[in-house]
């Protein structure tokens, strides 16, 4: 956004705005950061993201106007938002990540595609924590997404074992055992080729870990796990051996939903 205080609100702040002026539901957006992207599972901690597209994305009743009379139509179409706007407008008018007008977010392509059922990924992690959304989340530059239609056979994949070992392999490792997981690194992940029965059966596998991680219930968690792997082993048609070089190297650091280490990167 180039001025997160600005953008992303609160759950009483968004109240507040909407209660001011309706119209500002409009442009309040549920929104995650790296750190509510956990395994499995978004934790929704009730952020909100004003978005308003860059009039070289959408055109607003203000898109075509001079500045001054932009900012007119703005106050009158937003008023609340433009309200909350007005203590920052410094640090909005000098930022440099912007749209066209200073209370416009950057150009970006890819808008819609937030709204769709998606995988969340924080950009740095201690281990393999892909998660389901099919809320419609905003997320910033500390995730990123996959879009797919296969998004429940996907999942599984990225979440297994043998992911997770590829990862610790190739992807740029930070202190303290995270790694980077950017769209450069995680498209570099081979997706097996499966049947429709077991791509069926991993997304049934997949909406119970999400169940079970959302409820605590580790032990559950695990067993769904290991079938998942078992599967998946089988669909890269790994030996014995292979799959236990890679059990055995990622021994206690397999960085499941039991094992969830405080995120340090947001």
């Amino acid at each position: 956004t180039g001025l997160n205080e600005a953008f992303v609100v609160n759950r009483a702040t968004r109240d507040r705005l909407i209660a001011e002026h309706p119209s500002s539901a409009e442009v309040l957006k549920p929104f995650l950061r790296g750190r509510d992207v956990k395994r499995w599972r978004c934790e929704f901690s009730e952020q909100y993201l004003i978005k308003i597209e860059s009039s070289e994305n959408k055109v607003h009743p203000w898109s075509r106007k001079p500045e001054k009379e932009a900012e007119r139509i703005f106050s009158r179409t937003y008023p609340a938002v433009h309200a909350w706007f007005e203590p920052m407008r410094s640090a909005l008018v000098k930022r440099y990540d912007q749209g066209k007008f200073f209370w416009e977010l950057r150009s970006c392509d890819y808008w819609q595609e937030f709204e769709r059922p998606k995988i969340v990924i924080p950009a740095i992690q201690n281990g393999a924590k892909y998660a389901f959304d099919h809320h419609g989340f905003y997320s910033n530059d500390k995730t990123s997404i996959i879009v797919t239609a296969e998004a429940g056979f996907v999942l599984p994949i990225l979440n297994s074992a043998i992911a997770w070992w590829i990862a610790k392999q190739s992807f740029p490792s930070k202190q303290g055992g995270f790694y980077e997981f950017k769209p450069a690194y995680v498209s570099t992940i081979p997706i097996p080729i499966a049947s429709s029965a077991d791509k069926a059966r991993l997304t049934a596998l997949a909406e119970r870990a999400a169940k079970q991680a959302g409820a605590g219930d580790a032990a559950g968690l695990r067993a769904t796990e290991r079938e998942i792997d078992e599967i998946v082993y089988r669909l890269f048609d790994l030996t014995p051996d292979e799959i236990a070089h890679i059990e055995n190297s990622l021994a206690g650091a397999r960085g499941g939903a039991a094992e969830e280490a405080e995120d340090t990167y947001e």
